[in-house]
């Protein structure tokens, strides 16, 4: 196996980039992605010394990866680079005698490997690609991390044409003062957002975090016309005013939320009681602001949704309308005050903790409580990576947290396979993560099971 050490593509000047609660400092996890390429007569444009020079390219336009963080004494945290940081980015190089039809007989299922960036590239023994990608969450989030791999593919692709590839605008930082005033109550923030500092970060994640014996991912599909479907019933249902309307993405987060939130209560994994459902809501868009950038400020909109609406499949109209009323409600005024407090928490933690990003939690994701929430990334570039081999033919990412739906785009539609035709799909991949009697439930419930199939399972 081939390995290297980045530090040596990082840019000559330093880079130092302040990040605040305007972004995403307070989830710090790994975020996983394979994408698998399959044999062709274009596969050797993926070589070893053309992903390297291609992202040492790619790596100039966007140095934060080499980054650590720093508590800088004016108590803001930037991500600078550091030569003594261990956890250097990494790429990696192997081969296996594992072949791509192996592979996709196995429904793509993978394994998991654990350092703010790493990638391994796997050749397989007949010709097939699978490249393993991996950034920390903090830096950048799932938006800003396919964005810089379809840049990395897009800087392959002009090896030899002499063009320079710009850095896309979604992967522009962009820098946010914290507040100036910090005698916010952090007591009296967003029912959505909870900060702590008198447990340590490992007790907080403990007791937000519901005992089980044994959790269970599936990816599911669901095609486009069945969201249209969706969509459509609640549109001629009669439960909305003249004045109102719903998204697609309103449409797909109440039929799952209804059905998971069913499966849990059937399994007898939660009392059968009301539910919280939610929504993800970037609150750029209510702020007007602009919707680049490495991290993307979130709040999970939740509306409380009655035990007999989730055994009502008549009531999915009403659902979804409730979902997209509670969404409206997040508007300008709500959110700048979100984004006050979370800043003004932050300073004021900062003077008592190393690490203060590690005390805020979304209290909806807090798995004690009978909550189920979906966050729509079906606009993130996911395939659009092209490295002069077609779009990878399938992709897979993690969701290790239960009751928390991740939606994807599907693979691409063959008219799509390259970077020069426009992308694409007609589904959307749903990451469910349940406990498994949950899981077994779902995978019986009727509802649930006339609009989605199993894709794999791991």
């Amino acid at each position: 196996m081939a390995r290297l050490d980045m530090g040596d593509m990082l840019p000559k000047e330093a880079i130092s980039q302040r990040i605040t609660g305007d972004t995403q400092f307070m989830f710090q996890f790994y975020k996983p992605c394979i994408h698998y390429f399959e044999p062709s007569s274009l596969i050797s444009t993926m070589n070893e010394p053309r992903l390297r020079q291609s992202l040492k390219v790619a790596l100039q336009t966007c140095p934060l990866l080499f980054s650590r963080f720093v508590v800088q004494p004016d108590l803001s945290v930037t991500l600078d680079y550091s030569p003594t940081n261990p956890n250097l980015p990494t790429l990696e190089f192997a081969h296996s005698r594992l072949t791509f039809r192996e592979v996709r007989s196995n429904n793509f299922a993978y394994a998991m490997d654990t350092p703010m960036l790493m990638a391994k590239v796997t050749y397989m023994s007949d010709g097939g690609i699978a490249m393993f990608s991996m950034t920390n969450h903090v830096a950048f989030d799932g938006s800003a991390m396919f964005h810089f791999l379809a840049h990395w593919a897009k800087c392959c692709r002009a090896i030899g044409t002499h063009t320079t590839v710009a850095r896309p605008a979604e992967l522009e930082p962009y820098a946010v003062s914290l507040v100036a005033h910090t005698d916010r109550d952090p007591e009296c923030g967003p029912q959505e957002i909870s900060v702590d500092a008198t447990r340590t970060p490992q007790q907080l994640m403990l007791a937000n975090t519901k005992s089980v014996s044994e959790l269970q991912a599936c990816v599911f599909s669901i095609s486009l016309a069945n969201v249209q479907r969706l969509k459509k019933q609640t549109e001629q249902s009669g439960v909305l005013d003249n004045d109102e309307w719903v998204s697609s993405n309103n449409a797909v987060a109440a039929f799952v939320c209804q059905c998971v939130a069913r499966a849990n209560t059937d399994a007898q994994v939660y009392e059968a009681q009301d539910w919280t459902f939610f929504q993800s809501l970037d609150m750029r868009h209510p702020l007007g602001l602009p919707t680049g950038g490495l991290g993307s400020p979130l709040i999970l909109a939740e509306c409380s949704v009655p035990l007999a609406a989730i055994y009502e499949p008549a009531q999915l109209p009403e659902i979804t309308r409730t979902i997209r009323q509670c969404v409206n409600k997040y508007d300008k005024t709500y959110c700048q005050e979100a984004m006050d407090w979370m800043n003004s928490s932050y300073a004021c933690l900062a003077k008592t903790v190393g690490e203060p990003w590690r005390h805020f939690w979304f209290t909806a994701l807090n798995t004690n409580r009978t909550a189920v929430g979906v966050s729509c990334m079906n606009r993130i570039p996911i395939y659009d990576v092209d490295f002069g081999a077609g779009r990878p033919v399938m992709a897979r990412s993690f969701n290790p947290r239960p009751n928390y739906i991740i939606v994807f785009p599907g693979p691409p539609a063959m008219t799509a396979r390259y970077a020069a035709m426009p992308m694409a799909y007609d589904s959307l991949h749903l990451y469910v993560t349940l406990e498994k009697p949950a899981m077994e439930a779902l995978r019986s419930d009727k509802e649930w099971c006339r609009m989605c199939s199993v894709v794999s399972e791991f």
